[in-house]
């Protein structure tokens, strides 16, 4: 039978509901928040603020991001994330390129209130498309040469087609895999441009790097665009428990009796996210899925066998 809540229990709940109402409308004044928090008695002591952080954790656990600029709070995510694809954004960064035309008033003021809490919802995907599109408009591609800015475009058509392909490719080891997939976007990572697709099984992403490509195949058959992001699951303890900051593509899912924690991990680059996770050594265990945790174990193996 569940427990009854506490009068103390609601109230909590209401002075959440309360500061949230107070960040969406931006009017979350440290003086007010903290006058919130110590029902309108702070005297100035250390408690109101010990209170206060336990309420900003609890928000952060809930994965709304809040900082504190210039004494007042700003949220930098909301409880409510809308999923945009790469044509949504193109609509939304029209609508701000117009708004940056008109003069200072109203509309103008009502326009970037609007762009802004859109933006404010976006779920990880859309923030990555987003990252993606400003490092496209900001990136020197003059260290590739013709034919591989040729294959870019070639990629680009594929994704639009919405056709499954058979691609041929050198993976890090130095392998060659053959692949059958669907394709999803190009992406742009540093000094590499990917061809970002989904296996046929449906539980993986890959991001290709283009001059690893040796051979595309279009296929016959209709691609399915709505991928799944690729879920890692991963238990941290000790230390790194402690002290481990969470990606924005992470959240905490759950802390356990000696304090390890169990991390998700959303549509992180494999490779990138496999590297990372070997420096955590004994103090990091891949829970899921079995995939990830063989290339783990086959990494580990291959660095062993340069020491036999």
């Amino acid at each position: 039978m569940a427990k009854k809540l506490t009068e103390k229990y609601n109230d909590s709940c209401i002075k959440i509901f309360e500061f949230i109402k107070m960040l969406y409308n931006d009017n979350a004044d440290f003086k007010k928040v903290i006058n919130l928090f110590s029902n309108g008695n702070y005297d100035g002591t250390s408690n109101t603020h010990v209170t206060l952080n336990k309420y900003l954790n609890t928000l952060k656990l809930s994965g709304i991001k809040i900082k504190k600029i210039n004494h007042k709070y700003k949220m930098y995510s909301a409880l409510t994330k809308i999923n945009l694809n790469s044509q949504d954004l193109k609509s939304v960064a029209i609508i701000k390129e117009a708004s940056e035309l008109l003069p200072e008033g109203n509309n103008k003021k009502n326009i970037e209130k609007f762009i802004n809490d859109l933006e404010l919802r976006y779920d990880d995907l859309t923030k990555n498309l987003v990252a993606v599109s400003h490092n496209t408009n900001n990136l020197n591609l003059d260290f590739y040469n013709s034919e591989i800015l040729e294959q870019v475009k070639t990629c680009e058509k594929y994704c639009q087609d919405q056709l499954k392909l058979e691609i041929i490719f050198n993976n890090e080891d130095s392998s060659c895999v053959n692949l059958l997939c669907t394709p999803l976007e190009v992406v742009y990572l540093k000094r590499k441009i990917c061809l970002k697709c989904i296996g046929s099984n449906g539980n993986r992403i890959y991001q290709i790097p283009i001059e690893n490509i040796i051979s595309i195949k279009q296929l016959p058959a209709v691609s399915n665009p709505m991928a799944m992001p690729t879920t890692i699951v991963f238990r941290i303890k000790n230390r790194l428990a402690k002290n481990y900051k969470l990606r924005d593509w992470e959240r905490l899912e759950n802390i356990e009796s000696d304090g390890s924690k169990i991390i998700i991990n959303k549509n992180e680059d494999l490779n990138i996210l496999l590297k990372r996770l070997m420096r955590y050594n004994t103090e990091c265990e891949i829970i899921s899925p079995k995939f990830f945790k063989e290339e783990m174990i086959n990494r580990i193996n291959k660095t062993l066998s340069n020491y036999q």
